[in-house]
């Protein structure tokens, strides 16, 4: 999360950016952040089905 941080700040003090724009961008955390390659991940009923088919995979 600070290399997603430090960068923005650094901007903002070099004037870069303006002080609106440095908020948005920490207000909305992690919505602006191009630094990390962010994933979506299954759905808690599809990751219980998934462990209760394997289960029963493995008892056969």
């Amino acid at each position: 999360m600070v290399y997603a941080w430090a960068p923005v700040a650094e901007k903002y003090r070099a004037g870069e950016i303006s002080k609106d724009d440095y908020d948005n961008w920490r207000y909305n955390y992690p919505q602006f952040d191009d630094t990390m390659i962010w994933e979506k991940v299954p759905s808690q009923e599809f990751s219980d089905a998934m462990v209760k088919a394997f289960k029963k995979k493995l008892k056969e």
